[in-house]
């Protein structure tokens, strides 16, 4: 019994802590290309660079949504202070994916990219008592309301619904002391715990011309070898779920009495998935020695993708911020680092009118 017990424990301590695909596959239909044309290593090989870079780009997205959503409550302050005090305001996020592809030192995969999850909330604040404080962040978004201008022939946006809330309470453990008048001052430390929720839908649709390789081509006009381009219209459909709990120790100082610095660490344990279906059709064409502005059918290509990705569920992170203070204005920006992979991040700014 007891070896039973531990290996569930330890099963799900590996699933934990390592993300996996619930299902991922990629269907190309290549039956309406003449015979000949197309081999079976080179329909593998197609089917290969399509699924490479399908899945490989949507691997990056669940831990830049898990990201985007524990963001949103960028504040510079150790405490609001007792009831009454309050504030109002609105953030913006953008969590980012596989900065590594930035990274001069370690070689880019062919057709993999970074991935931005944006995010954006009003939110706001107001003070209990005994160092005790309350930040809650929420919005709710469709094309319904207003459709952002995503209108051209490679992509254009056909639905987007969103939806933001989050709630975070916060404990200032230890005050504000003054160590150099007017000058410098130990803003505090706090410690926080809260839960985070995101879901949204995106329906793209465009046309994508794709280079499929070159093949030999035995049927006439002008037998040979050429490359053969798939000319694509596609619709995309990327969805997510993202719930997390978090908690976080920051310390904050003040720099003459504009400046609020801060930074610290957190955990985040997030529960989710991002779902990508994509399905495609167009013609095949090669070019045509005898008139270059007429190329050869060679008939059409359907295709069906579904990728279905979990986040990590435990993130370590590294939280930095500054805050500018213009009477009861208050300006942020502020960052979480992924530590617990090293290759992810957040982006947050910021504004509020705190009085």
């Amino acid at each position: 019994m007891k070896k039973t017990a531990a290996s569930i424990a330890f099963i799900g301590i590996f699933l934990f802590f390592f993300n996996t695909a619930a299902y991922s596959w990629v269907y190309v239909d290549t039956s309406q290309i003449p015979a000949g044309i197309i081999s079976a290593n080179d329909y593998l090989q197609i089917i290969y660079e399509l699924n490479h870079a399908l899945s490989g780009n949507a691997k990056n997205y669940p831990g830049a949504f898990a990201l985007a959503n524990v963001g949103g409550y960028p504040i510079g302050d150790a405490c609001i202070g007792d009831y009454p005090h309050m504030f109002f305001g609105a953030s913006g996020t953008l969590g980012l994916g596989n900065l590594k592809y930035y990274d001069e030192d370690i070689p880019r995969q062919k057709n993999i990219y970074s991935a931005y999850a944006p995010s954006a909330s009003l939110y706001f604040g107001f003070g209990l008592k005994k160092g005790f404080d309350i930040l809650v962040k929420a919005m709710v978004f469709s094309t319904d309301i207003w459709r952002p201008p995503l209108n051209q022939k490679s992509a254009r946006l056909n639905k987007l619904n969103y939806y933001n809330l989050g709630a975070k309470l916060r404990k200032n453990l230890v005050g504000k002391k003054t160590l150099i008048p007017h000058i410098f001052n130990f803003g505090g430390v706090t410690l926080s715990t809260g839960v985070d929720y995101t879901e949204g839908i995106i329906d793209v649709k465009g046309q994508y011309n794709y280079n499929l390789g070159t093949f030999i081509d035995p049927v006439p006009p002008n037998p040979g070898s050429y490359p053969f381009t798939l000319n694509a219209y596609y619709d995309f459909d990327l969805k997510w779920f993202m719930l997390a709990g978090n908690a976080q120790a920051l310390v904050y100082v003040n720099f003459l009495w504009i400046f609020d610095l801060y930074t610290g660490f957190g955990v985040s344990a997030t529960y989710g998935y991002l779902d990508l279906h994509g399905s495609g059709v167009g013609p095949v064409t090669r070019p045509n020695p005898s008139n270059f502005f007429q190329p050869v059918d060679r008939g059409l290509i359907f295709g069906l993708a579904r990728y279905h990705y979990y986040p990590r569920p435990f993130m370590g992170l590294f939280i930095a911020g500054l805050e500018i203070n213009i009477w009861v204005l208050k300006l942020n920006v502020e960052t979480m680092v992924n530590i617990s992979n090293g290759k992810d991040i957040n982006v947050q700014v910021g504004t509020r009118v705190q009085f």
